[in-house]
């Protein structure tokens, strides 16, 4: 069983990989500093001007990612809040850890859950894959393991190599976060690799960042199920259980704003939720507005959802923290409130994400994605075979380099490194920056793309 003594160290890896403990009990938290180390980085404030649904939205009340992870940080606070006092009412956890201590360290995971998604959310990461599927010319001489990297390429492992290697200390630790921020983050504690060729599944490390997943799972106690791949942190499930809350309800709260669903169908789902919680009728008593009421009811509708994850996850403490617990802490089965979300969740497929326009634009995204990265790739590799720039390139390699900036490859950098660097500044960019560039550089007649604008 894992033990929480290691599973919620304060330990940072500092300069050169080392391990350095922290003092947990000042008047700033290490998990408070986690928290706001994530929120004063650039790759948040970055998640501002990309896609949560709706791509490049007219409507100031459309949610971003930002403003999705905000939310998500919230509501996993209040369940880490709930969560902590319950194990420390059970004699689970020490003093030393308080109610409020567990609940900013869900909230810092939540924060980062997104901050490693491309342009244009799910539509980005989908370009990607198919780019490199594509032009398997690019992955010559990479190993299957560094391949499925490239060609499963996962927002959740980009969102890892961001937050320990790309954010704050260059390649030396990144934002160098606590050891217990890093595995609460961590969905998917596995690389692409280990999934033995499954299709559809989710990974959370890339090649790259394994060696560090390795000393982080060992200092965690993570149970390691088979080879590179780890049962989950146990407060991951929290994290997960607040994102799969927001973006199920939240989704539907921005299609009565952009009318493609009507308040009536909408309210009558969280009425259910509401119903089963302990401000039952609570809609009854609101006002003639459908906004506030929508609004209220959403909020009833996540105390519902927070108590039965709650729920879930003290019924299955032993299962959770012995790592083979493999559900969700939302119930999925029938007549539970993870079964009327997964209802929501049809619901927006079936009338959000169908949505010509939105459609349209992530179409615009493969063209826009595939374009700038073969262009970004090709000068990149001019640049290594040109030993560091010793011998002369073409304008456009050089154009390409210039504009990798930072991410540029090093000269001891492998082709799977180099080929990982410009995927780093690419998954970068906002939504806007994106299309600005794709733009200038059509106009350079280095691409021949359409241009996608709102």
């Amino acid at each position: 069983m894992m033990d929480w003594n290691q599973l919620l160290s304060t330990a940072r890896m500092e300069h050169n990989h080392a391990w350095v403990q922290q003092q947990l009990g000042d008047e700033r938290s290490q998990w408070q500093r986690d928290h706001d180390r994530l929120i004063f980085s650039g790759a948040f404030r970055r998640l501002a001007v990309k896609t949560q649904v709706h791509s490049l939205s007219d409507n100031d009340h459309v949610h971003t990612r930002l403003s999705h992870s905000l939310e998500v940080a919230s509501v996993g606070r209040s369940l880490g809040v709930r969560l902590g006092r319950w194990m420390r009412e059970q004699g689970l956890l020490s003093d030393q850890y308080s109610d409020l201590g567990i609940g900013t360290l869900v909230q810092a995971a939540c924060l980062a859950h997104d901050i490693g998604n491309p342009p244009f959310g799910h539509a980005g990461e989908l370009a990607i894959r198919q780019f490199f599927e594509s032009r398997p010319d690019y992955l010559d001489g990479l190993t299957h393991a560094e391949r499925s990297d490239l060609l499963g390429f996962e927002g959740n492992a980009q969102g890892f190599r961001v937050i320990t290697c790309l954010e704050r200390h260059w390649f030396d630790g990144g934002m160098r976060l606590t050891a217990a921020a890093l595995g609460t983050f961590l969905k998917y504690p596995f690389t692409a690799d280990s999934l033995f060729g499954q299709t559809n599944c989710k990974h959370g490390v890339n090649q790259a960042e394994l060696p560090f997943m390795r000393e982080l799972a060992s200092h965690l106690g993570l149970v390691e199920k088979i080879p590179d791949a780890w049962a989950r942190h146990p407060l991951v499930y929290a994290v997960e259980a607040a994102d799969d809350i927001c973006y199920a309800l939240i989704d539907l709260e921005d299609a009565v704003e952009l009318g493609h669903l009507d308040y009536e169908e909408v309210s009558l789902i969280m009425k259910e939720l509401v119903d089963r919680g302990a401000r039952r009728n609570l809609y009854e008593q609101l006002l003639d507005d459908s906004k506030a009421k929508l609004e209220l009811l959403r909020s009833a509708a996540i105390d519902a959802l927070i108590n039965e994850a709650q729920a879930r996850f003290q019924s299955h403490y032993n299962d959770i923290l012995e790592g083979v617990f493999d559900e969700d802490l939302l119930d999925w089965r029938q007549d539970s409130a993870g079964e009327v979300i997964q209802r929501a969740k049809t619901l927006a497929r079936e009338r959000i994400y169908i949505d010509l326009t939105k459609q349209a634009d992530e179409g615009r995204c493969d063209h826009l994605l595939g374009g700038v990265l073969s262009h970004l790739i090709t000068g990149a590799e001019a640049f290594s075979h040109s030993d560091g720039g010793r011998t002369s390139i073409n304008l456009k390699a050089h154009d390409a380099v210039i504009r990798l900036g930072k991410f540029r490859p090093q000269p001891e950098d492998s082709k799977y490194q180099r080929l990982m660097r410009v995927t780093d500044y690419v998954s970068s960019m906002t939504d806007r920056y994106l299309i600005r560039l794709a733009d200038d550089l059509t106009r350079l007649n280095y691409l021949a793309i359409d241009s996608c604008r709102n």
